[in-house]
């Protein structure tokens, strides 16, 4: 018998998947729960296990094709009965009916109407023009369920196609005019005199028409591409984040401390705290006394939900685009622990290798813009979130520090933040806890 299987919900309430390979074909023998296809859908890409054993009847998608969770994926040929028949069946005949048998189509009226003779002069008109064409029989059409009949009727004639000559006329290219100084310029830099606009008296090319030549741009063909898989969801996802109104607010912080810590910590040896690790730890520190930024807003209940702890989602730049990886319960590991956490995402991401729930679980992010050798940015709240933190680059600039100017490493801390959970005042205070853990990391010790 033949059953369809349907895509179906990969993740928590996702709506639509993209077919990146099929790893069977129409005609393929197919075992339980063996690998039909790769399937991409809120940033990850999946392997997709058969329901069933059987032969692979039809393949209702194509490579890169995106299909709505509940759309008809493949159709298969199984033994036993299937739930979901896969061509609908005749509908039968009443009890103590005997099935109609197909009508035979109505001979064609005289010209002249029933009963009536055509005229002789009427007859003449019709042979020159060509015969009538008869009424088709009623025809089977086949619906949701079962078929009805479908009277016929006569067919609008389709008229005859017909095309204009279009004569070809060859375009005359008038020999340009120029004094040999310029035609011998032209010849050296390789320039088309017929292609260059003349602005000398009478229609000639002079040595500024061929500067003017040389410092136009040249004429660039563009292509497109399609919008699929990661690209597709980061625009969606970043449509969705402009309906919330974005605010940010920005500090230079003295990082010099915490490096030294960091590279004290890894001559101790391996493994060891990074940069990255340190500054997610003090943002899980100042999250604590600004549990705003660890929410997230319901518009159509107009509440405010607190999470109870920080999924700390890390910014990932991968070959199919940029994805946000959760280290779900952040705030209850330390520094060392964050960095082989994040070293473990990051590396999933990239592979393809991460899970769904990874990519959905986040409660706050980090991008770090840093490593890209940028001061900083704006960055869009990931939906859901009230809160996003941009680390910049380190730079070594001069400061003030202990009364003086020296050079110090600085780097520019962004918070971009939902103004209808948290207002400016909160946001200002988020940054400054973040920057004074990280100028005086000693501070988070003996404080927390």
């Amino acid at each position: 018998m033949s059953v369809v299987f349907r895509l179906p919900d990969l993740g928590e309430g996702l709506t639509e998947s993209e077919i990146v390979s099929w790893k069977v074909a129409e005609g393929d023998a197919v075992a339980l729960n063996q690998v039909i296809a790769e399937v991409e859908t809120a940033k990850a890409v999946v392997d997709l296990p058969s329901p069933y054993a059987g032969v692979v009847r039809r393949l209702h998608a194509s490579e890169g094709e995106t299909l709505e969770v509940g759309a008809p994926l493949v159709e298969y040929d199984v033994e036993g009965e299937s739930d979901a028949p896969a061509e609908p069946e005749p509908v039968a005949p009443a009890s103590g009916e005997e099935p109609s048998a197909p009508e035979e189509p109505p001979p064609s009226a005289p010209p002249g109407g029933p009963g009536l003779e055509p005229d002789e002069s009427d007859a003449v008109d019709r042979t020159e023009e060509e015969p009538a064409e008869e009424e088709p029989a009623e025809e089977s059409v086949a619906v949701l369920v079962g078929s009805v009949k479908v009277a016929g009727g006569r067919k609008p004639k389709r008229a005859a196609r017909t095309f204009a000559q279009t004569p070809f006329v060859r375009e005359q290219r008038q020999p340009a005019r120029a004094f040999p100084p310029v035609r011998r310029l032209a010849k050296e830099r390789g320039i088309d005199l017929a292609a260059v606009v003349p602005t000398g008296e009478g229609g000639v090319v002079t040595r500024a028409d061929l500067d003017r030549a040389v410092a136009a741009p040249s004429a660039r063909s563009s292509h497109r591409e399609r919008v699929s898989g990661l690209r597709r969801q980061t625009a969606k996802a970043m449509t969705a984040a402009l309906a919330v109104p974005h605010a940010a607010c920005f500090l230079q912080v003295d990082v010099t401390e915490t490096l030294r810590l960091a590279r004290d910590l890894a001559a101790e040896g391996s493994p060891s705290p990074t940069l990255l690790s340190l500054a997610s730890r003090a943002v899980i520190l100042a999250a604590a006394r600004t549990p705003g930024v660890n929410a997230t807003f319901h518009a159509d209940a107009e509440e405010i939900e607190f999470h109870d702890r920080i999924n700390l989602g890390i910014a990932v730049a991968t070959e199919r685009g940029l994805v946000v990886a959760s280290v779900d319960d952040a705030d209850r590991l330390d520094a060392t622990q964050l960095a082989g956490a994040i070293a473990a995402r990051a590396a999933e991401a990239r592979d393809g290798s991460i899970g769904v729930a990874a990519l959905t679980s986040s409660t706050l992010t980090i991008s770090n813009v840093g490593v890209f050798g940028v001061d900083g940015g704006i960055p869009l709240l990931t939906p859901g979130q009230s809160a996003i933190v941009a680390l910049g680059a380190v730079r070594r600039l001069p400061w003030e520090h202990e009364g003086a100017v020296a050079l110090r490493d600085v780097m520019t801390i962004t918070v971009s933040f939902d103004h209808r959970v948290i207002d400016g005042r909160e946001a200002s205070a988020f940054v400054r806890d973040i920057g004074r853990v990280l100028e005086r990391p000693g501070l988070a010790l003996a404080r927390g």
